[in-house]
Order: structure tokens, then sequence, then C-alpha cells
């Protein structure tokens, strides 16, 4: 796509690069960000900034957090001992919405796949084995 100007071109290859986001769709979000107020586009640029700068992981489960445990970690009402592995935060987030499952999670961070070159060092399979040696854990 051409466009007439750079910053508009920046700002749709920047878009184009989230996931499942193609140039057409980049270019409808940008241009309806553009007829947005400054106040709206900036709060979502800050929101974004905050996310990036002040969000972490959860120390015991790698859940995202605002704080070192997430809220899930830190309830006494969840059963530490039954552990749910889980492949990502949005795995959590689906099976957290049934609100059947009363015990914590361990989030691996992605899946193991050597065409892609993650093996079992780039998850967090360390600290789940740590947990498991532990004897925290009743259930995995």
């Amino acid at each position: 796509m051409d466009f007439s100007s750079k910053l508009l071109a920046r700002a749709v290859d920047e878009m184009a690069l989230l996931p499942g986001i193609g140039k057409r769709t980049a270019l409808r979000l940008v241009l309806h960000l553009l007829k947005q107020p400054s106040a709206r586009t900036m709060a979502l640029s800050q929101a974004l900034t905050e996310l990036r700068e002040q969000s972490q992981f959860c120390k015991q489960c790698h859940n995202i957090s605002d704080l070192p445990l997430c809220d899930i970690c830190a309830n006494v009402n969840r059963d530490k001992s039954l552990v749910c592995v889980v492949e990502d935060i949005r795995d959590v987030m689906a099976i957290e919405n049934t609100s059947q499952f009363k015990g914590v999670y361990h989030v691996l961070g992605g899946k193991i796949s050597p065409m892609d070159g993650i093996g079992p060092h780039d998850l967090t399979i360390a600290s789940l084995v740590q947990k498991v040696r532990s004897k925290e854990i009743k259930e995995l």
C-alpha cells in the first residue's frame, strides 16, 4: 500500500505487526484512531504504556499480575495442592470464566516447538518441576 504520509505508513506498519492484523485491518484501525478525540488515543497509549511498564508475572504461577502474587495465588480460599498447567494466560482466563476450578495454575508461557526453536528451557517447566519435588502439589 502506498501512503501519502510517512507517519500514517509507520502507524499502519506497527499495527500490522499485531497477531491477526493485516495491512487493511491495520489501516482501518489507524484511521479510526485518527478520527477519535486526542484524549481517547492518549488514554489508549497510556494504558498500553502502563501495562508494559507496571505489569509483571506472578512469582508462583507466572500469570500476569499487578503485584508479585496474582489474585488467584493470593486467594487463601484456593486449593494450592491442585494445579492446572496451561500454555498461556488466555487459558487461565478461559478456565476462570467457568468459575468451576478452585485450584491454582501454572502458566508455561508457550509450548515446546523444535521447529520454532522453543525447548523446555524456554518455558517455565523448571519451576513446575521444583513445585512437584517440594511435594506442595497433590494433583497436577
